[in-house]
């Protein structure tokens, strides 16, 4: 009998049904600080561009990638668009960022880096190699283009105007004013609460429609009576119009 315990990604798998589970060694690495941003030098340490240098262009975090300029290319067609007729062109392709290195700005080789702090307080990339500072290079403030151009802005002077009318302040502050005193903080009590008022308009809408009920049952016992009043009268009348003597 084999008492030994299962390793944990079988348990997993077993739980989803079968299939098979990656151990957490086969999982990808996740790197929560990133020390390459978009316009370091960099070399390529891994890969068919292995030994080249370039610059980066952009960083794709999520999927722990790189594009460095005029390296990994590949070929995309590009369709017939108008009168454009259909080509292909050549087009950097993502590189994995644990295959490229910063550059030492002293030795100018690829090196590892590490996180510091000056005496300001200001964080810093130190080469571990030199132990030179590696600085951020400047890219003329935004990395990409904003979303919304001058021209999509809201002017200034208009954005100074007070929009809320005094209907609308005097509303909020009435509203400001409906606070529960006090602050609800288990949870129990905020569902006791909310059964509470549930149950007031249940009884309100009960007792609501037991009085429309009983109206309506007077007004129908009502009609009944007139219609029996009624009846016997056209029966009294037709009586009398048979007794009557030729």
């Amino acid at each position: 009998m084999n008492l030994m315990k299962p390793a944990p990604h079988r348990l997993e798998a077993a739980r989803r049904g079968g299939g098979r589970v990656k151990k957490p060694s086969e999982l990808p690495k996740v790197f929560n600080v990133w020390k390459i941003v978009a316009g370091d030098k960099v070399a390529v340490i891994s890969g068919k561009e292995k030994g080249k240098e370039g610059k980066i262009v952009r960083v794709i975090r999520h999927q722990h990638r790189v594009i460095v300029e005029g390296l990994n290319l590949v070929k995309k067609h590009v369709k017939k668009s108008g009168s454009e007729p259909g080509r292909v062109v050549s087009q950097e392709s993502p590189i994995h960022y644990s295959n490229v290195m910063l550059l030492d700005p002293v030795t100018g080789a690829p090196t590892k880096v590490k996180m510091g702090y000056l005496e300001d307080g200001s964080k810093v990339r130190i080469s571990k190699k030199s132990g030179a500072i590696i600085p951020k290079p400047d890219r003329g403030g935004s990395a990409e283009e904003p979303p919304y151009g001058p021209d999509k802005d809201t002017p200034g002077d208009v954005v100074q105007q007070a929009t809320v009318s005094a209907e609308d302040a005097e509303l909020h502050a009435k509203l400001k004013a409906l606070t529960i005193s006090g602050t609800i903080t288990s949870p129990v009590r905020l569902r006791q609460m909310v059964r509470e008022a549930d149950r007031e308009q249940y009884v309100g809408i009960k007792a609501k429609w037991a009085a429309e009920l009983r109206r309506f049952g007077r007004d129908q016992k009502l009609k009944g009576l007139k219609e029996a009043v009624e009846t016997l009268k056209a029966r009294r009348a037709q009586v009398a119009k048979a007794n009557e003597k030729p």
